[in-house]
């Protein structure tokens, strides 16, 4: 199997990222590796349990070049980043650990959010069932059921051999408990330009929040966030010039403005120590 030029850049993207973290020295080299190894293997069986019993998405094996049975290796290379990116701004906010599983649910369905319709309308991988910017609901949401499930394990303590068993357990319940009693009958299904205006009502509430409060020492998450975001909307740039496009561009251009915000009104711990 060959590498793919996609696959580069998602390397190169993730060795940024992890090369910047490191850098910090916010944390021991061998405990962030083996922990994002861990979160890797666990998303693995997340994913690939999920597409073999449930058969609702499979990815592009043209765009892919090195598999892991059904996933893409640069993908379970990518899920350690989403996760710890959003562990490190919790950890920033200092976030009772309690409130984990809830927040990491749903800051991963946001990442879901803005990664997937770019990632479909680029043909990566394809869903089966229909849905806004042909994604299913329930499939947005898969992603952060197993950040939940990454939260109930942060909350109690990390214990790395029960990422791999608390996530892919928490995402396939609560997987299966949301479609058959809701997504089953009621398929949730919004016109594109319709979730796009509320995309741009919450983008902009959150905006506010970010200027009232100015939560301190953000602004390195953003740039860390940089290449990644860099990355999906050039593929929305490449992509998504078809006027059937117009809501996809509406909805992907909402998650813009908070990071804008974050990067402008973010303090330093200095000086929010200052203002205190």
């Amino acid at each position: 199997m060959n590498i793919t030029t996609l696959e580069v850049i998602c390397l190169v993207v993730v060795a940024f990222w992890l090369v910047m973290r490191l850098r910090s020295g916010t944390e021991a080299r061998g405990p962030l590796l083996l922990r994002m190894l861990v979160i890797a293997v666990g998303a693995w069986i997340t994913e690939d349990t999920c597409i073999r019993l449930y058969g609702f998405y499979f990815y592009n094996r043209e765009a892919w070049g090195l598999m892991v049975d059904e996933v893409p290796l640069l993908v379970l290379l990518i899920w350690p980043v989403v996760v710890t990116s959003t562990t490190d701004l919790l950890d920033t906010l200092r976030i009772p650990k309690q409130r984990w599983p809830l927040l990491m649910f749903g800051l991963v369905v946001a990442d879901a959010f803005f990664i997937e319709p770019a990632a479909v309308d680029a043909g990566l991988w394809t869903w089966t069932q229909p849905g806004p910017f042909s994604i299913p609901t329930i499939g947005i949401l898969g992603w952060g059921l197993y950040g939940a499930g990454i939260g109930v394990v942060k909350w109690r303590g990390w214990n790395f051999a029960s990422v791999v068993v608390v996530g892919p357990i928490v995402c396939h319940a609560l997987l299966l408990a949301l479609w058959w009693a809701l997504f089953r009958h009621v398929p949730l299904l919004l016109s594109d330009v319709a979730l796009g205006i509320v995309g741009w009502a919450i983008s902009l509430s959150v905006v506010f929040v970010i200027v009232k409060k100015r939560p301190p020492g953000l602004r390195r998450m953003v740039w860390l966030r940089a290449p990644a975001a860099v990355f999906f909307f050039s593929l929305l740039a490449i992509h998504g010039r078809d006027a059937d496009d117009v809501g996809l561009v509406i909805w992907c251009l909402a998650f813009a403005p908070p990071w804008l915000a974050v990067l402008i009104c973010s303090t330093t711990p200095a000086e929010q120590t200052a203002t205190v």
